[in-house]
């Protein structure tokens, strides 16, 4: 790569945190690296099994009772698969059933297992599938709730409301990593980051709880923040965070473009 060409990337001399785990595609470091940017990885949730698949296995043997599976993220997806693999079922066992996915991110991640999804929300959160599941009055159908632990109640609370049958089981954990994280802290007060990227509330509350409290509220000043989603960005308000960068399409592809922009704008603003 040329020195010029270097010199003409979008998001060059900016330091981005990453607060996810990378998959083994590392998708979301190195389309920020390519663009140009200095990335520092340090995770901040942990993503695992849940305790107990007893739920899940149980609504598998009976998913002939099922009309509509929904899935609430692409780590559900990922972890339902899993599991299957593990209990030697295969992906045409969902054939029967209805698929709903909360976003594109997690209908492309359904499609890699080779199924497609019934249904996408226009607004990409649980109000936007209960907007959709509204509009087809559920009353009696049995919906299957594939999802985190503790996940945000509404759907089901909605669902129900409408006379829907609710059945939820835990695919997946957000965890706190046990790490060591005086490397980022020590990042954060010398001043050495000029964004962070959060892709969960989760990771938002668990930055705030390594904060330590003599930092008082002024430690984020200097920092700019890019959500994906709604749930996110709110979580990062609620802390203070100053979010600059919310992209509509919420996936990583539209969260590096939507930091570039943003970082070109300001630059034609000087």
């Amino acid at each position: 790569m040329s020195a010029e060409f270097q010199n003409d990337l979008p998001l060059k001399g900016q330091r981005i945190l990453v607060t996810r785990e990378e998959g083994p595609d590392h998708s979301l470091s190195e389309s920020l690296i390519q663009l140009g940017a200095q990335v520092h990885i340090h995770p901040l949730i942990s993503i695992q099994p849940p305790d107990s698949w007893d739920s899940f296995d149980q609504q598998i043997n009976h998913i002939n009772q099922i009309d509509w599976l929904v899935f609430t993220s692409r780590n559900g997806v990922i972890f339902t698969f899993q599991r299957l693999a593990e209990l030697n079922l295969l992906n045409e066992i969902f054939q029967s059933v209805r698929i709903a996915c909360i976003g594109p991110a997690t209908a492309e991640a359904l499609l890699q297992e080779g199924l497609e999804t019934d249904l996408i929300p226009g607004l990409y959160q649980s109000e936007g599938l209960i907007q959709e599941f509204q509009k087809m009055k559920p009353d009696g159908l049995c919906i299957w709730l594939v999802q985190a632990e503790a996940p945000r109640s509404i759907l089901q609370e909605e669902l129900i409301k409408m006379n829907a049958e609710v059945v939820t089981s835990t695919v997946y954990c957000n965890r706190m990593p046990q790490m060591d994280f005086s490397p980022l802290l020590e990042l954060i007060r010398l001043k050495k980051l000029d964004w962070i990227v959060f892709a969960s509330a989760s990771a938002v509350k668990n930055l705030s709880s390594i904060i330590p409290k003599e930092w008082g509220k002024t430690w984020s000043s200097n920092l700019k923040v890019a959500c994906l989603g709604e749930i996110t960005k709110n979580a990062a308000m609620e802390q203070g965070l100053n979010v600059e960068v919310e992209p509509e399409v919420q996936n990583f592809e539209h969260l590096t473009m939507a930091i570039s922009d943003y970082v070109s704008k300001q630059g034609q603003r000087i």
